[in-house]
């Protein structure tokens, strides 16, 4: 499914989405841009999971923000299982979030300006000195059934993360961030490596 930019109170501009089932009824989970709301540059990033409500989640930045609406997707997704509903969770090594199902999907083609969007930028603090992360907007591949979400550590080159759909490459963005600066797996919720 392509993000539909749609505005909303608590989910913002739509810059991720993901369809799941539940039992057999097919729901769709969107992401929101993340936004700064203080002086400080706490951030927030709401989401929508059709039938459930809309949520917002915060953090330290923007990337923070990201990175627990993530979770708290899962968290969402676990609580209506205990009351009822079949939504399909994996482990924790994905973070409590639901497989995409093997359906069909879109086909159409994706505009290749919303790739360059900038959606969250964060300075590190490592060990061998500030370090500018940026990551990019999730956008389909360009005649493929798969996502792509650009990211750029410290000025370098673009590298890209892919995945099944938008969520799941904005995910293995994240993922490869922390792999390629050897931070722990939860690093967008600290500040310093």
């Amino acid at each position: 499914m392509e993000a539909t930019g749609q505005v909303d109170d608590q989910v913002g501009e739509v810059i991720a989405t993901r369809a799941v089932t539940d039992g057999d009824r097919p729901v769709l989970i969107e992401m929101g841009r993340p936004a700064h709301t203080t002086l400080d540059g706490g951030g927030t990033a709401g989401f929508r999971i059709e039938g459930l409500g809309e949520f917002t989640a915060t953090g330290s930045d923007g990337v923070a923000a990201l990175y627990n609406a993530l979770l708290d997707i899962g968290a969402v997704l676990a609580r209506a299982n205990g009351n009822g509903h079949r939504f399909t969770v994996l482990d924790s090594s994905e973070q409590g979030f639901p497989a995409a199902p093997r359906t069909e999907m879109d086909s159409a083609p994706t505009t290749g300006a919303r790739g360059n969007e900038v959606i969250a930028l964060r300075i590190l603090i490592t060990r061998v000195g500030p370090c500018a992360v940026e990551i990019h907007r999730p956008t389909r591949a360009p005649g493929q059934r798969y996502y792509l979400c650009r990211f750029r550590i410290d000025g370098k080159p673009h590298a890209v993360a892919s995945g099944l759909d938008e969520i799941q490459a904005l995910l293995t963005a994240l993922r490869m961030i922390g792999a390629r600066l050897m931070l722990p797996a939860d690093w967008p919720l600290t500040r310093a490596s």
